[in-house]
């Protein structure tokens, strides 16, 4: 049996066949759950980039382009937010270390997870300074990039 130290360190794949069958079974059913999580959070920011790509095409509003960014700027930290709060905090609770009983169990999800869970939290803060910026200065950035 590995110590706890040793489980930060041994390979994935080493931690899960030591586990029983049951364990496995379960571990397999959160790891499920956490794909699912994932998932709807990718769809979620595509479908958010989609849609302000479309307000800011699209005319929705009847201003000059600059505008249209502008304010659309104010609404990408919002969706960013919004994403991290529905999909992240979930996706963090079931991947990380919470019951020292199951310590290696937690550690494995905690591992194999923590790659995903790094993306989400640097695209979040990217979308906020993005968001930030656009809306102070969505205006005066399209007019010197793109006339």
């Amino acid at each position: 049996m590995a110590t706890i130290e040793e489980d930060y360190e041994r390979p994935l794949a080493e931690i899960y066949e030591s586990f029983p069958e049951p364990t496995r079974a379960s571990l397999d059913e959160d790891i499920s759950t956490i794909w699912k999580y994932f998932i709807y959070w990718s769809i979620f920011v595509i479908l958010s980039i989609i849609s302000i790509i479309s307000f800011i095409n699209y005319g929705m509003l009847d201003e000059t382009m600059g505008s249209r960014v502008q304010r659309a700027g104010s609404i990408i930290p919002i969706l960013a937010m919004l994403s991290e709060y529905l999909f992240v905090i979930k996706l963090n609770k079931l991947a990380s270390v919470i019951h020292p009983a199951q310590l290696t169990y937690e550690i494995y999800k905690a591992r194999r997870f923590k790659p995903h869970l790094k993306l989400s939290v640097w695209l979040t803060i990217f979308f906020v300074c993005l968001g930030g910026v656009l809306s102070g200065y969505g205006d005066i950035i399209y007019v010197y990039l793109f006339l």
